[in-house]
């Protein structure tokens, strides 16, 4: 164990625990494992973070009220945030204060929250239909093909076109939303280029301006959209703005799409490599309930999340300030042995699974049930039409080095 003032002095961790590291990227619990068991709690003297690798110490810190998920509370020193901030400010101008229920703390984010959810809670309880047309789809453009990308020919494919037909969004605006969502995640790589980062900002200008214009069309003309049910509800005296209702429509359609097509595709790569899983569900569909779970438990989509204390404190008997961001490894938390049994198994049968893919607390994700329906509909198809379906390559898999995420850039399968 670590000295407490190794603890207070810290070191330079994000390079290690990130996925910029390829180690990490391959083999998470080499370096999760020994991390989670001897400095649970550890401050990162890069970032001005304290990392949270026990699954105990990160749900206390996801449900603690009193910190903040604002990136305006964070350090100005932190250069992960200070990115972000720096690419919400370039478009603030044109698209007003960033008012993203992501990063808003009570009682902003409750107000806003409520109005977002119920609307699109409603909307996503019927989206069943949708899904499934849109995943149908998708398997017809690959009908014949000997071999194909899971990620880039059908993963990526599917969220942003349900979301799309959930918020309002026109059929052939669809790709460029998906190149502007996916241009904008390497928003928390401090290595980022110049080029980089104008292809994000510029993604960010895309997606609002797309929404802003819907926003106009649907005052004049509502439609049976989300776009058109939250204006309503700001006519009829829901508490939200013109402009909040912009950000977050912006909020669902990044996270919605991206989390969602990772999940789908950590499922499918788990699947591959489990085969007696996959042989499972094929007989039991109805495993694929609890399999969505442990997909989400083992490869959560979201490898870190992090709150903003506002007065400094200690946890884990790790000091923090104030402004440091309090950093939970999804992924270790997921695997911590005194919460999981055998935790580096894949149990498609694990009850229960208190994973924290979705967070917890005020923050826990809403789009959550829809991001379950969608998973579970897109893998149980995809092996129902693919019954053969196959990696086309062994050798390490391709995962996508940005920080916080975990997703595969490709999956190369043989039908």
């Amino acid at each position: 164990m670590s000295q407490p003032g190794e603890q207070a002095q810290g070191r330079v961790l994000f390079f290690e625990y990130s996925e910029l590291n390829p180690r990490l990227r391959e083999d998470p619990h080499s370096i999760y494992d020994p991390q989670r068991a001897e400095r649970p709690a550890e401050r990162d003297t890069f970032v001005h973070a304290v990392l949270l690798t026990s699954y105990a110490l990160s749900r206390e810190m996801l449900l603690d009220p009193t910190l903040s998920r604002n990136f305006n509370d964070s350090t100005p020193d932190n250069v992960v945030i200070a990115n972000v901030r720096r690419l919400n400010a370039a478009v603030e101008a044109e698209f007003g204060p960033h008012a993203s229920m992501l990063t808003l703390d009570d009682p902003d984010h409750a107000r806003v929250r409520n109005v977002v959810a119920e609307a699109f809670l409603k909307r996503a309880s019927g989206g069943t239909a949708i899904i499934s047309r849109v995943i149908e789809a998708q398997l017809a453009r690959l009908a014949g093909r000997a071999s194909f990308d899971v990620i880039n020919d059908y993963a990526a494919r599917i969220p942003i076109r349900v979301l799309g037909t959930l918020l309002g969004v026109e059929e052939e605006w669809l790709d460029e939303l998906k190149r502007w969502t996916e241009a904008g995640q390497g928003a928390f790589d401090p290595t980022n280029s110049a080029e980089v980062e104008r292809l994000a900002i510029e993604g960010r200008r895309g997606i609002l301006g797309a929404f802003k214009r819907i926003m106009e069309e649907r005052r004049t003309e509502p439609r049976d959209d989300l776009v058109s049910d939250l204006l309503a509800a700001r006519d009829n005296g829901a508490p939200i703005a013109d402009h909040e209702i912009l950000h977050n429509l912006y909020a669902l359609l990044v996270a919605g799409h991206l989390t969602t097509a990772d999940m789908i595709g950590n499922g499918v790569m788990m699947l591959l490599t489990h085969p007696d899983a996959r042989d499972a569900i094929m007989k039991d569909h109805k495993l694929m309930a609890t399999a969505i779970e442990e997909i989400l438990r083992y490869n959560p989509p979201i490898s870190n999340t992090a709150r903003f204390p506002k007065e400094p404190g200690v946890i884990g008997g790790c000091p923090y300030k104030a402004g440091d961001a309090l950093t939970v490894a999804v992924m270790a938390a997921n695997h911590d042995p005194d919460k999981f049994d055998d935790p580096h198994k894949f149990d498609i049968t694990r009850r229960p699974n208190p994973h924290l893919a979705f967070g917890a607390g005020a923050h826990i994700c809403i789009g959550a049930p829809l991001a379950r329906v969608e998973g579970q509909m897109a893998i149980l198809r995809l092996f129902e039409t693919f019954p053969n379906l196959r990696r086309a390559e062994d050798g390490p898999l391709d995962w996508r080095p940005i920080p916080g995420i975990r997703g595969l850039a490709k999956l190369d399968v043989l039908t």
